[in-house]
């Protein structure tokens, strides 16, 4: 009798062991910040574009008092210095460095290049591997490409979205996209663009956070960069 009881236990154990489900793994998002502040941001539209900037890193800080967004990572590139990431942190680290992260937004009259910042994002990707990436994106979205030299470059919008823009190779990890301050020459470009990576259907179907916003209409949603 005790050998059966002793069965009958331990099949219990295992049928109860099969049925426990493992906790689910945490997912691993980043959050990539994109600020334009090269020689396509007119002086006049400065002040505006850093104030854009600087409402939005401020909402970013309130991921700190969140359990599961206080260890998400944030990572600011700027466009006139793209071959490197210019600050990457916590929430909280974003919180106690304000100081410090708002005075590297520095518009200089140069260059703004796009496909080397997005291929910092990449290669930013591919190191810390997240399941998901948020990005949101801070200018008019006009590339102009780093060159030797001070030649002054010319540069007519609209412009085609440039073909090894690597946003292509991000595309499918994104679940917030939100484009802030776009030239006004550039908004039927960047739909056709986005269009065909995908990001207006996602948009329809509720699987992506989108949105294309001008100036006038980023100046009305300043509270809710987010």
């Amino acid at each position: 009798m005790k050998y059966v009881t002793a069965l009958i236990l331990a099949l219990c154990i295992s049928a109860c062991g099969e049925q426990a489900q493992a906790p689910k793994a945490k997912t691993h998002e980043d959050i990539f910040v994109l600020i334009e502040n090269g020689g396509t941001i007119a002086s006049e539209d400065q002040d505006e574009a850093c104030n854009t900037a600087l409402h939005l890193l401020q909402q970013l800080t309130s991921l700190s008092r969140r359990k599961a967004t206080s260890d998400v990572q944030i990572h600011i590139i700027l466009s006139a210095l793209p071959n490197r990431i210019a600050w990457s942190g916590t929430a909280g680290q974003l919180l106690s460095q304000a100081e410090d992260v708002t005075n590297l937004i520095v518009f200089k009259p140069t260059f703004s290049d796009l496909v080397m910042a997005f291929d910092q994002i990449e290669t930013t990707v591919n190191l810390t591997q997240p399941d998901s990436i948020r990005l949101y994106w801070i200018g008019s979205t006009v590339h102009v490409p780093f060159q030797q030299g001070n030649d002054p470059i010319d540069v007519e919008v609209p412009q085609e979205v440039p073909n090894e823009l690597a946003l292509a190779n991000l595309a499918s990890k994104l679940t917030t996209l939100k484009i802030m301050r776009v030239h006004p020459d550039q908004d039927k470009v960047l739909q056709a663009y986005l269009g065909s990576l995908g990001i207006l259907k996602r948009a329809r179907s509720g699987d992506i956070d989108f949105e294309l916003l001008g100036e006038a209409q980023t100046k009305s949603r300043l509270n809710t960069l987010l």
